[in-house]
């Protein structure tokens, strides 16, 4: 038997089917701001602009700059950190660990080999979740060796899992067999999210759909874009409508070459929940230079 890897408390698991609210406990305080900044501005049209104090106006701007402090930590937290190569080195994936507690982001994406080293790496950090890939990138394995790389992710201290379907069953129009096998991993995940990668870029958008149904009706948590290994990747068009498919019985992830901060905002714009990216780091100091 596995080792259960890093222990979860009920305030750790994430809420909503995998996805913790986007607002941060910071935000609580929000509206303290808020009523702040409007009796600033309460101010601004009882005085003409000469009569604002130096102060007041100083006061306001200060609000204003927590309240986009704020939005920018709301926005981090949609992302998940990923270091897929199979040329990661140890040291790559602890800086990955890092930078993800550093930026407040979701989580951190890695392959099997690595999530015990991610739980070791976090293991002062449990806010920050480990997710890990399972039948990646192709999607071709047996269900059974996804069953078995999803217990052995779970065991080893997974968070979340990211598998890819069959896309080989959606090309011969097996829909049965891809929510059979869907099925079987969220089962096996133990009530981990899963988030089931289409890869987009290689199915029309009748395909896509389908596969999204599929998905949403096994039970798992989100559905996925791309692993980043074929085609474009993400496409907001694509995120658009795998939105308007699953609604609000799952969450959407967009991944695959989100390099920039104007991609990230696309994605979400599209109606994306959750962000997959290599490129965290330089969106979050995007983000910041916006302060």
């Amino acid at each position: 038997m596995f080792g259960l890897g890093k222990k979860k408390t009920e305030e750790e698991l994430p809420a909503a089917a995998g996805q913790e609210s986007l607002a941060p406990a910071e935000d609580k305080g929000e509206s303290g701001f808020e009523k702040k900044e409007e009796r600033a501005e309460g101010k601004a049209v009882e005085k003409s602009p000469t009569e604002i104090t130096p102060d007041e106006r100083a006061e306001f701007e200060e609000f204003r700059r927590q309240k986009k402090i704020l939005e920018i930590r709301r926005l981090l937290k949609t992302i998940d950190h990923t270091l897929l190569k199979q040329t990661a080195t140890r040291s790559e994936i602890k800086k990955l660990c890092e930078e993800a507690v550093e930026n407040g982001f979701y989580s951190v994406c890695v392959q099997p080999v690595y999530v015990s080293a991610c739980n070791d790496f976090l293991k002062d950090a449990p806010q920050i979740k480990i997710a890990c890939v399972v039948g990646f990138p192709m999607g071709e394995n047996k269900t059974e060796t996804k069953v078995f790389e999803t217990k052995r992710a779970i065991a080893d201290g997974a968070d979340e899992i990211d598998m890819v379907i069959c896309i080989s069953a959606v090309k011969n129009g097996n829909y049965a067999y891809v929510k059979r096998e869907i099925r079987r991993v969220v089962k096996a995940a133990r009530g981990n999210p899963v988030k089931v990668i289409l890869e987009t870029s290689l199915l029309t958008r009748d395909e896509m759909v389908k596969a999204a149904v599929c998905a949403k009706d096994a039970g798992a948590s989100f559905v996925k874009t791309s692993t980043g290994y074929f085609g474009e990747g993400a496409k907001a068009e694509d995120v658009k409508l795998l939105k308007e498919t699953v609604k609000n019985d799952c969450f959407v992830k967009a991944s695959g070459g989100i390099r920039d901060v104007d991609q990230f905002r696309a994605m979400l714009d599209a109606g994306a929940d959750r962000i997959g990216t290599s490129s965290g780091k330089q969106i979050a100091e995007s983000l910041r230079k916006t302060l």
